[in-house]
């Protein structure tokens, strides 16, 4: 089965210029800011599979 790997680390400037909106760029989101996810689909069947981790990140000063 073909994998169609993403980035271990995608940032939201990272969505945004590939031309993705984040909810991010319209407000703060409290997921994205305890949660980065990465998903990962299937190029035979389309099927993706996202998991999730959580990470500490430093709140805006």
């Amino acid at each position: 089965m073909g994998i169609v790997p993403h980035p271990s680390h995608v940032t939201g400037a990272d969505l945004l210029a590939m031309g993705i909106a984040t909810s991010s760029s319209t407000g703060l989101d409290p997921v994205e800011t305890y949660f980065e996810c990465i998903t990962a689909c299937s190029i035979d069947d389309g099927e993706c599979v996202t998991q999730c981790v959580e990470v500490l990140r430093e709140a805006d000063r």
